[in-house]
């Protein structure tokens, strides 16, 4: 038996340039049907975690460097200065028995709006821990062209046509789990902050944070059903981050149940999961609707075929994931599965 619990990661509140308070957030986040969300407001922790009308608001930090190298500090006791180099800084989240992703890695240098580009330049450093491969907010600056009025009111009334992770950000997480015996884990960010434009004769929320709650999520998946405790909760939702036990899903393009697990002889494993080859091993993949799949093993795209549940015979050890694209549009990214 396995649960599954949608959240969301990297949001920012009235503790730094969101406009949502604590309460307003975990509201919003019930409304779109989540079980817990992260709250990683830029260099503070000061929001306060808690269960929130049955909401479990868990607290990391952005750190915020001004012109590069952010990332998402989590499961941390005290705030991390950002007045340091990216590897001292991680290594400060460690110390605390923290962990961490690198933020919106490759946003677009050439953007033709005022939004500024915070991409990740240190791309020597090994050990940061896990990658934010799709960030929601990052990926419709890069593409929003500020100069042209009708590509404005396009990129407002379509926001949910995004072009998901880039193919630059899959090589490198690909190569890095292929250098690693265990798996670097993903994440898929909303980085919503809800700005709050005014004119003359009206205010509008852009993107507030039930619309952005209803876009990217963050599956995780549990063997058991969340404590009742806030402690239980947090404990279960970060371990299960941090060892890529989640699925990242849009769900914009569809949100009811999609499972991708493989399974042996004797035990049956979900993303971020170990499991040995043996002549019974397959990999299930079942999906809510058709779709552009794709299984890929060490980087490599080995099955590409338009279904709603496919059986794959795994012969080979190695890391598997899934990617699924519906009508063009990103839909599915799995963690990677360890076949031993």
């Amino acid at each position: 038996m396995v649960y599954l619990y949608p959240g969301a990661i990297h949001i920012h509140s009235i503790h730094s340039d969101g406009t949502g308070t604590i309460e307003e957030i975990a509201k919003a986040a019930k409304k779109a049907g989540l079980s817990w969300i992260i709250i990683t407001d830029h260099n503070n922790i000061e929001a306060k975690e808690g269960i929130y009308d049955g909401v479990c608001v868990l607290v990391g930090e952005e750190i915020s460097p001004e012109t590069e190298n952010h990332y998402l500090a989590l499961d941390i006791k005290a705030p991390i200065s950002s007045d340091m180099h990216a590897a001292e800084f991680i290594n400060k989240v460690k110390e605390q028995g923290g962990f961490g992703f690198i933020a919106h890695p490759d946003e677009n240098v050439c953007r033709k709006n005022p939004y500024i580009c915070l991409s990740w330049v240190d791309w020597t450093i090994k050990d940061f821990g896990g990658i934010e491969i799709w960030n929601y907010m990052s990926n419709w600056a890069d593409s929003y062209n500020d100069t042209n009025r009708l590509h404005s009111v396009y990129a407002y009334f379509f926001r949910n046509k995004v072009s998901g992770p880039t193919k630059k950000i899959l090589d490198w997480w690909d190569r890095l789990n292929n250098e690693a015996r265990d798996i670097i884990p993903a994440i898929g960010g909303v980085d919503t902050h809800a700005f709050i434009i005014k004119r003359a004769f009206f205010t509008i929320k852009v993107f507030s944070y039930e619309n952005c709650f209803k876009k990217l999520t963050n599956y995780v998946y549990l063997d058991k059903k969340l404590p009742e405790d806030f402690e239980g909760r947090k404990r279960a939702i970060f371990d299960a981050i941090k060892t890529g036990k989640n699925l990242i899903i849009n769900r914009s393009v569809g949100d009811k149940k999609n499972v991708f697990y493989i399974k042996n002889a004797t035990e049956t494993v979900y993303s971020g999961g170990f499991i040995k080859l043996d002549d019974d091993s397959k990999m299930n993949i079942e999906l809510s609707r058709k779709a552009n799949i794709r299984i890929i093993h060490n980087g490599n795209v080995v099955l590409q075929q338009i279904a709603k549940k496919i059986e794959f015979p795994i012969k080979d050890k190695g890391k598997y994931r899934i990617e699924a694209y519906c009508k063009k549009l990103p839909w599915i990214f799995s963690n990677p599965i360890v076949v031993e």
